[in-house]
């Protein structure tokens, strides 16, 4: 290749990669590309137990029952209702949470930073980890961002948010894993919301495969009931385990873990009679499963 080829492929490629980045910014400048995570101990204290309890809750964005995360002028991500979250999830004095649709900086919501009030609040360390941009319809330039969180009462070393899904820059989806130490074993931590798709399962399982050298947690809103491949390969889950349970074999909120490192004690939904009758704390309830490591 001539020296003038080079320099002029080199252009073309350049152009290219300038104008992929155009596309993903607005008139702001905003790269809708990016997608936030972070965590941080709050608590170091090192726990010997071997038994655990775990949630996954869908949060709706911080909204309660009556409330609509997508209307602008509809408000939500109040102390108020993170006091409530509080209170709900204390009903269970959990060990592990996973939170989906977990709120940062959105416009409607009233605390921004709210996966680090809620753990605060908790006295739990935590993770959090975006899918991507996301706000209320008709808000330009979009500035909020939604995503998963963990909340632990295990010291976290590391968190990976791995992208599972692209459809385009406003649909798509992540998994937010956190590494901890429980009994003096180390244990990864999935939180994670499914698009309703069928490669959703099968590229979870690559990422899962993938880090198969550990035990595993597997906690979130998967959008559907069942999850073959998952099963299939080496992933017990729990609701399926024990048909006796009635509604939570239904439920698109799920745990699974990796089979034969973990054995289940008890499972269930923690009734959200607690909060201001009759407004639930979300859209869904928060589902538990009790554990004993291995």
């Amino acid at each position: 290749m001539t020296k003038q080829g080079f320099v002029f492929r080199f252009l073309v490629f350049l152009g290219a990669v300038i104008l992929f980045s155009s596309c993903n910014k607005n008139k702001s400048g905003i790269d809708y590309t990016q997608r936030t995570s972070f965590y941080k101990n709050i608590n170091a204290t090192n726990y010997t137990d071997t038994i655990a309890k775990c949630v996954t809750f869908n949060i709706q964005l911080g909204f309660n029952s009556e409330g609509d995360p997508w209307t602008a002028t509809h408000i939500g991500g109040t102390l108020a209702h993170i006091k409530s979250i509080k209170k709900y999830l204390d009903s269970l004095k959990p060990d592990i949470i996973c939170l989906q649709e977990v709120p940062r900086n959105r416009y409607n919501i009233e605390v921004k930073n709210f996966i680090e009030t809620l753990a605060a609040e908790m006295n739990m360390n935590y993770a959090f980890g975006a899918h991507g941009y996301n706000d209320p319809y008709g808000i330009e330039p979009v500035k909020g961002e939604w995503g998963n969180a963990i909340l632990s009462k295990y010291p976290i070393t590391a968190i990976d948010n791995f992208e599972n899904e692209y459809e385009s820059i406003w649909e798509k989806r992540s998994i937010l894993t956190a590494d901890v130490v429980i009994n003096n074993k180390p244990i990864r931590i999935h939180s994670l919301h499914f698009l309703p798709t069928a490669k959703s399962e099968s590229n979870s399982l690559f990422y899962f495969k993938a880090k198969a050298n550990l035990p595993q947690l597997i906690l979130g809103d998967f959008n559907m009931i069942n999850l073959p491949l998952l099963e299939a390969n080496n992933y017990t889950d729990v609701f399926k385990a024990d048909t006796t349970f009635g509604d939570l074999y239904y439920n698109i909120d799920r745990i699974l873990y990796t089979k034969n490192k973990f054995t289940t004690i008890g499972m269930g939904i923690i009734d959200d009679r607690i909060s201001i009758p009759p407004i639930s704390i979300s859209d869904h309830s928060a589902n538990y499963a009790i554990i004993k490591v291995k």
